[in-house]
């Protein structure tokens, strides 16, 4: 089979985050970015290593219609379309892969989604116009399933994907992780439009670079291990340096998130990455994440230093006994100190909290009301508990008759599907909601916010953001 033309997509299902860890809704979070499809960024390039044509379309940022991709194929007539999926878009983007197979009948569909890692024999039944899944990291099944369908071999012997051999379904084994993430080569952002990916604070371009994978924490809700894996894998400081240099100079990018599993995990890495990054010179603005307990006030300086101006935290709970079920293995404590040591840095704080969890009640939410009002981070997200695939929440959420509903996709990181053993999903949403209300709209804190947004421009945006989001709570 000839390869000539390879169509990446986000299908035009709804403005989602869709790295395998975070499937939320952009507009259930209080910072809504919509960040650059980067995961299809990195499988074009080691298709476009091969010296295939591709094109990526990110039909929601674009807002572009189904319409628009019906036309997309009629006019590019890829022979592979890749399809990028979350588990709660699942059903609707399977549309593009129907209509694929309608216009354009030998086209080979191939889908990635965490759903498919879990569940590939499942999915290939369900799905039959899907042809090819990938599991697990996906950039090298990819590369190898191009090279197969290229050369007419074979898929047997590939790792990490399923597929059909004379109609029934073929999951081949486990492709083991990726140990040299510097292979990859750069995700294509050429094949973007990099103007549609917007910083919240500015307004500026924004773009999303991956530094690590993997963490080794065991939270129940989180699907990090089932795709990453619980060892941290590091890009190389110098490689990373090298890929925002050709952000700043080749796509005039200066704004980043360091996407990581645990960013500040290894301190010798983040240090030696800091210290490049300022030697650089390339003066730019970035956010990231952290666990609260690895940071500390050296690990800080470094941040700082090297241009970062907000962590995100995953606090989760203001109960520790929530805590200890949810496997988090931080105590509120180490939440406390972190936040306190952040602060007195200069650098603002953002804490993700996780509600809804089977062992919820409304005295461990009024604890984690009452923590997050003593913290006061400077950004803060309220995530009901949402059952992921091959999650250990899945399985309790199952065995307990917890979901209340079979199709857990129905619903969102605002919109429960789960029962509590106290709480029902309306009384969670509505839990949210109020706290939501409560906490943003504290005299002291917006205050606070508009003082030190930092500019004008940044005010203006902060002002911006805090309408969309009220007028999304009151719509909810």
């Amino acid at each position: 089979m000839k390869i000539e033309r390879v169509l990446l997509i986000t299908p035009p299902s709804g403005l989602y985050r869709r790295d395998d860890r975070c499937q939320s809704k952009v507009e259930d979070q209080t910072v809504a970015v919509i960040f650059p499809p980067i995961e299809l960024g990195y499988l074009a390039s080691v298709v476009e290593r091969q010296g295939i044509e591709c094109r990526l379309r990110d039909y929601p940022a674009e807002k572009k219609t189904w319409d628009d991709f019906k036309e997309d194929l009629k006019t590019f007539q890829p022979q592979v379309l890749v399809l990028n999926t979350t588990t709660p878009t699942l059903k609707k983007d399977i549309l593009a892969a129907e209509l694929t197979r309608e216009l354009f009948p030998h086209t080979v569909v191939i889908g990635r989604g965490e759903y498919f890692s879990v569940f590939p024999d499942k999915a290939l039944q369900e799905f039959p116009s899907l042809d090819i899944l990938l599991r697990g990291e996906p950039e090298l099944p990819l590369e190898d399933v191009i090279k197969s369908l290229q050369q007419d071999l074979p898929l047997d012997g590939i790792q990490g994907i399923a597929f059909r051999k004379e109609g029934v379904p073929v999951v081949t084994p486990e492709r083991p992780l990726l140990q040299d993430l510097d292979y990859l080569p750069f995700p294509s952002r050429h094949l973007m439009n990099n103007s549609l990916y917007r910083s919240p604070e500015n307004n500026e371009p924004i773009t999303v670079v991956h530094t690590q994978r993997g963490c080794p924490a065991r939270c129940i809700f989180c699907s990090v291990v089932i795709t990453s894996g619980q060892k941290v894998r590091k890009r190389t400081p110098a490689k990373i340096v090298e890929e925002l240099r050709e952000c700043v100079e080749k796509y005039h990018i200066r704004n980043f998130l360091f996407h990581a599993d645990t960013f500040t995990w290894d301190k010798a890495w983040v240090i030696e990455l800091c210290r490049l990054i300022i030697d650089s010179g390339l003066n730019i603005h970035w956010g990231c994440n952290s666990r609260v307990d690895s940071i500390d006030d050296e690990r800080l300086d470094w941040l700082k230093k090297a241009g970062c101006w907000v962590i995100a935290f995953g606090i989760e709970s203001g109960d520790e006994e929530i805590l200890k079920k949810m496997r988090k293995g931080t105590t509120l404590e180490q939440a406390r100190n972190a936040i306190q040591t952040v602060k007195r840095h200069g650098i603002k704080t953002h804490a993700f909290m996780v509600i809804g969890l089977p062992w919820e009640t409304r005295e461990t939410f009024h604890k984690t009301m009452k923590f997050l009002r003593e913290i006061d981070p400077d950004f803060f997200d309220f995530n009901i508990a949402y059952p992921l695939p091959g999650t250990e929440l899945m399985k309790i959420a199952t065995e307990d008759n917890l979901l209340i509903q079979g199709d857990p996709s129905q619903g969102s990181y605002a919109d429960a599907v789960l029962r509590t053993f106290e709480l029902t999903p309306d009384e969670l949403m509505m839990m949210r909601r109020k706290a939501l209300w409560q906490l943003y709209l504290r005299p002291k804190y917006i205050i606070r916010t508009l003082l030190t947004a930092g500019s004008p421009k940044n005010v203006w945006q902060y002002m911006k953001a805090a309408g969309k989001r009220a007028k999304n709570l009151l719509s909810s």
